[in-house]
């Protein structure tokens, strides 16, 4: 498991994830604090990885309307 505090293409997380496998270890999962990424698409699905976000831009978005509203 890697841990990132914010992802919106992957690019870091995927970097880190390919030197690690190819160094043998096994990750799976990436937990991350924001996920900025775009709709319901996983941005690391092309490596494996499944992203767990403690909240999304959209969740984001949705909290800072109901504040101004």
């Amino acid at each position: 498991m890697l841990i990132e505090d914010v992802i919106t293409t992957g690019g870091a997380v995927r970097d880190a994830t390919n030197a690690l496998r190819e160094g043998g270890a096994v990750v799976e999962t990436v937990v991350c604090a924001i996920d900025r990424s775009a709709g319901d698409a996983n941005p690391l699905e092309d490596v494996a990885l499944e992203v767990r976000a403690v909240l999304t831009k959209a969740e984001l978005d949705a909290a800072r309307a109901a504040a101004q509203a």
